[in-house]
């Protein structure tokens, strides 16, 4: 310029903003496709970990089945020895010893048979003295027999049973003379249905196929699609899988096959050397490789979208400032609502294997103490002539049926009484008044209607709460007396469950701080779920455990809670120990 100074080029709004613009987009498309690949790999690894996940189920499922067998053919291994020991059968009274055989309890569908080298000898379908089948009215029968001899008891495949006309599988316990050699042998015959209750107790989905096969792989008892049956082939390739596995062998794996129907599936199996049976669980590859197809489809259309989107986002950038803002929140939901969902499942899952717990300890323990008990009643004729012996026998007949008595209580605890049928109140009602009727106790329930009105899931946490601390009353309180009151004030439900034991701080406790025991962590955390909390005073006079939720508005200030329990809680100082549970 004239005046010697430098000229400056000024850059106009109009000429920086399409700069800022583009510049934008080329920032937001870059890290757009650095994003779809990190979500990319991290989909893959999910989903490939899910892939994982199924596959340890079915393998779990498949081992939880073998050992429910094997449980079973355990607990009536003993109920067979137990009566192989009958003063009855030692004597030959075969009559006395088939009446016998008629009260002992079986499993559901299932018989006993006392049967010599040559036939059946008695038979609990039929009355004593009915024409009963030879031995060799059954294919394979010396085959049977031969296997008995050696192994002195033995688990047959599957066959059909002339009297019964339906599959069943025998177990059979062999019977010596007073020469030591076999004279015969005592069986039981466990039928399909009674083996299709074992396979039920393991919940697969409904796709998936679970089955039970003998040693030469011929089915025994199969469920695919809730269907059950005897006529589901096991895959080829699982036969060839084992073929040269030895036959005391247990064998667990997984194998890739096609199914009876040419579907690619996977196979996972074990095979018990027990009982030489194998237990399967087949799954669809088509379900084991849904979670990486869904990845992949997860994959493409979005990664798309957003590079498409990268540049137009762009232009709107300073009018979307909120939006990122927005998505997040709902991503924190959606983590909210999985959580939630995760806690149900969780609790769900807890809730079927305290049925499924209950249930082994009706139909197997409690099978395994009746059988001995059996065994014992044996041996009185032999030791009547012997004090000691005979004082021994009796401490032993007592502690088996204390134990029997005990296993029965804690049965009726971990089993859940009908909730969704009766409603919470007559459910408390009655849990508290059997709990009461199992262990000695004297019980005092006062529950009023209006608990029926609350939630379906407070309900069924409000249960678990009462049963876990009736429980803590039952193994530690020492207590003649207790009491479950509820009532509902001011928007919130209040339980209390009091002793009068000898409280926590009794004088067989060591001294220090009183530990927290899970079952009193797992009581806060299902009130917690509510908005509720737990409050326990305990004292040498006895324990209260009071639980409060509100039920009008979720998440009140534990602190409103807490007042309200002030009128009901002794004075004494409270106790910042923990409970045994």
């Amino acid at each position: 310029m004239a005046d010697g100074t430098t000229p400056m080029v000024a850059l106009t709004p109009q000429g920086f903003v399409p700069r800022l613009r583009g510049r934008l987009a080329l920032t937001f498309m870059a890290i757009t496709v650095a994003a779809c690949l990190v979500a990319a790999a991290l989909l893959i690894s999910h989903a490939a970990d899910e892939r994982h996940a199924i596959e340890h189920r079915a393998q779990e499922a498949a081992k939880a089945l073998s050992f429910g067998f094997d449980q079973e053919v355990a607990a009536v291994n003993y109920l067979l020895k137990g009566l192989s020991k009958s003063p009855a059968l030692l004597s030959g009274d075969i009559k006395a010893f088939y009446d016998q055989l008629r009260a002992t309890p079986v499993p559901e569908g299932s018989w006993l048979v006392l049967n010599d080298l040559e036939r059946q000898v008695a038979n609990t379908l039929r009355p004593f003295g009915s024409p009963l089948p030879r031995h060799v009215d059954f294919p394979n029968y010396q085959e049977q027999l031969d296997r008995i001899r050696d192994r002195r008891w033995s688990v047959s495949g599957r066959m059909l049973a002339p009297l019964k006309g339906r599959i069943v599988v025998a177990l059979s316990l062999r019977l010596d003379g007073p020469d030591r050699r076999m004279s015969g042998h005592l069986s039981i015959a466990l039928a399909e249905a009674r083996l299709g209750t074992i396979l039920d107790d393991q919940a697969v989905p409904v796709a998936w196929v679970k089955g039970l096969y003998d040693r030469k792989f011929q089915p025994i008892v199969a469920d695919r699609d809730g269907h059950k049956g005897s006529d589901l082939p096991v895959p080829a390739a699982l036969a060839s899988r084992l073929a040269d596995a030895g036959p005391d062998n247990t064998v667990t794996g997984t194998v890739e096959a096609t199914d009876d129907r040419g579907v690619p599936v996977l196979v996972a199996f074990r095979r018990s050397g027990a009982t030489n049976w194998t237990t399967i669980v087949s799954v669809p590859q088509a379900d084991l490789n849904a979670p990486i197809t869904a990845a992949l489809w997860r994959m493409a259309g979005p990664a798309a979208l957003l590079l498409l989107a990268g540049g137009i986002a762009a232009w709107f950038t300073a009018r979307q400032v909120e939006q990122p803002l927005r998505t997040l929140s709902d991503q924190v939901s959606g983590a909210k609502r999985q959580v939630n969902e995760l806690s149900g499942q969780l609790l769900a899952l807890q809730e079927d294997e305290r049925q499924r717990i209950a249930r082994e300890l009706h139909d197997s323990t409690a099978q395994h103490l009746v059988a001995a008990n059996l065994g014992l009643a044996g041996l009185e004729g032999v030791v009547s002539q012997i004090p000691a012996a005979r004082k021994a026998l009796a401490e032993v007949e007592n502690l088996q049926s204390e134990a029997l008595r005990e296993l029965r209580v804690f049965t009726y605890l971990l089993h859940p009484p009908n909730l969704a049928k009766d409603g919470l109140q007559a459910t408390l009602r009655d849990f508290a008044e059997g709990f009461a009727g199992r262990t000695g106790l004297v019980a005092r329930i006062r529950i009023p209607e209006e608990v029926d009105e609350t939630p379906a899931d407070l309900q069924r946490a409000i249960l678990r709460v009462v049963q876990e601390a009736l429980t803590n009353v039952h193994r530690h309180a020492g207590a003649s007396r207790v009491s479950v009151d509820a009532r509902i004030r001011s928007g919130r439900l209040v339980i209390r469950i009091r002793d009068n034991g000898h409280g926590m701080a009794g004088p067989d406790r060591p001294t220090g701080p009183i530990r927290l025991g899970v079952g009193i962590a797992g009581m806060r955390a299902r009130l917690e779920q509510f908005g509720g909390d737990l409050r326990i005073r305990s004292g040498y006079s006895g324990t209260s455990v009071v639980a409060v939720v509100p039920i009008t508005v979720a998440g009140r200030a534990l602190s409103q809670a807490r007042r309200m329990l002030d009128p009901w809680l002794p004075s004494a100082t409270r106790l910042d120990g923990e409970a045994p549970s």
